[in-house]
């Protein structure tokens, strides 16, 4: 069974995966690395050389083994993932099929902006300020989020230590 997280990019999907996968006694999966290697680059050079069309067809491929590989991971996607062609459709699979649990961690688009800053490994997606941008892909994504997850965790104002126990709480519950 794997554990999904979902979410915006800056809410913490590695960070908090990391952590709960070693809670958990599980491998850890971070669909961004794994995208990257597909292409031979990172998320922006891959949007500014190829388009975004090409990251979310390696993303949609490197999901497709992820999904398909029988260990219990915890696997991060990356914050565009799940509206990446077909991605919701693998997804709603993954949970009818091999109960995989899905977890979207929430946060307002300007606590996300905050956290992000301006680390350079996170450059700007558009080109609108950094709130403007967030929430206008909050806004696109959520949606889709909110019909994927099976649970939904604030993480703002939570350490990493209490959004895994926060989400382990869930799993039990």
């Amino acid at each position: 069974m794997p554990l999904i997280l979902i979410g915006l990019r800056g809410s913490g999907k590695s960070t908090v995966g990391r952590a709960l996968a070693t809670a958990m006694s599980r491998g850890f999966v971070d669909l961004d690395d794994r995208t990257a290697a597909n292409c031979g680059m990172d998320a922006p050079t891959c949007f500014v050389t190829h388009g975004e069309s090409a990251w979310r067809d390696a993303e949609v491929d490197a999901l497709r083994v992820a999904l398909a590989d029988p260990t219990p991971t915890v696997l991060a996607l990356g914050g565009g993932t799940p509206i990446a062609p077909g991605a919701d459709a693998m997804l709603a699979t993954a949970q009818a099929e091999r109960d995989a649990t899905i977890v979207w961690l929430d946060a307002p688009p300007e606590v996300l902006v905050e956290w992000i800053g301006d680390d350079p490994n996170r450059p700007p997606l558009t080109d609108l300020d950094p709130l403007a941008e967030m929430t206008a892909v909050d806004a696109a994504r959520r949606p889709v989020f909110t019909r994927l997850a099976d649970h939904v965790i604030d993480v703002r104002d939570r350490s990493t230590e209490d959004v895994v126990a926060a989400i382990l709480a869930q799993l039990e519950g």
